[in-house]
């Protein structure tokens, strides 16, 4: 069902990366009373154009949660939320195109997963980073495969850094290739071993990269919410927010990792497992 071109070669390593503090809630097929009465709470929401509930609601149609499963209303109210630039939205809607068999339109996928990185979502940055890297998708452009994987190293996506850590062992990074890349690379060696910067000059492969963390990220505890708590403290959140025609991005509503979902990486695999494996303990998350 999921990527008809794109394959999760890299699903390995997601267990390299610690999960963070705040876990989505995994979302279930249910049509109890209770189930059915939190999905009309959200569809009533989304009436009033509260973009996050709009977003809840095409999450909830894709999953059968107190409705029938629905895919054809799923992704409508996914671009409906596109439309307010939601930016987890454009990245669902365009993962959408790429996954279900049924929709499949690389084209219109590869466009809102461009529009959710341009709203800051890295997971969108990152993956188009790769489709483009890869031509997997019948698109090679290094070009642009350079610069949305820059992207998504500016916004510290820890695979991102981790792929980049590997294209540039493997020799793949130089003034004529990924020269953004290399350029940040370059960049971060002067910040952390206070070298001299030169603008023609090209990332080392055999130095370790000192990727930086997200350090400014708001780490948030929760203890085993139930999906009830869950809705309800949204809905009390969405009943005092303005309208989605005042809003601008969001990633509140977590959906699936990128870093399960990613291009088929024509490299030797063991290679690359090899490399992940010695960089893991030593690149910061």
């Amino acid at each position: 069902m999921y990527y008809r071109k794109i394959y999760i070669l890299f699903f390995l390593l997601s267990p390299l990366i610690p999960p963070p503090t705040a876990q989505a809630i995994p979302i279930e097929p249910c049509m109890e009373e209770k189930c059915i009465a939190y999905f009309n709470k959200w569809k009533i929401m989304a009436i009033a154009k509260r973009v996050t509930a709009i977003s809840a609601v095409a999450e909830l149609y894709y999953q059968g949660y107190g409705t029938k499963k629905n895919l054809i209303q799923s992704i409508r109210y996914f671009r409906k939320a596109s439309r307010y630039q939601f930016a987890y939205a454009q990245y669902r809607t365009g993962i959408f195109y790429l996954m279900e068999d049924d929709f499949i339109d690389n084209q219109e996928g590869i466009k809102y997963l461009k529009k959710a990185a341009r709203n800051g979502h890295t997971e969108s940055a990152f993956l188009l980073g790769v489709i483009f890297g890869t031509g997997e998708l019948g698109i090679k452009d290094v070009g642009e495969s350079d610069k949305w994987l820059e992207k998504a190293l500016i916004g510290k996506h820890s695979v991102a850094q981790k792929y980049a850590g590997y294209l540039n062992k493997s020799g793949q990074i130089d003034r004529n290739y990924y020269s953004r890349v290399n350029d940040f690379i370059i960049e971060l060696d002067v910040i952390s071993h206070g070298t001299e910067k030169d603008q023609g000059k090209t990332a080392q492969s055999q130095v370790d990269i000192q990727w930086p963390s997200d350090s400014q990220r708001e780490v948030i505890t929760i203890s085993s919410p139930t999906l009830g708590d869950v809705f309800d403290y949204e809905l009390a959140n969405l009943k005092t927010a303005p309208p989605a025609s005042n809003l601008a991005t969001g990633t509140r509503i977590q959906g699936r990792k990128c870093e399960k979902i990613f291009s088929c990486y024509k490299v030797d695999k063991e290679d690359f497992w090899r490399y992940v494996n010695t960089q893991s303990g030593s690149i910061a998350q």
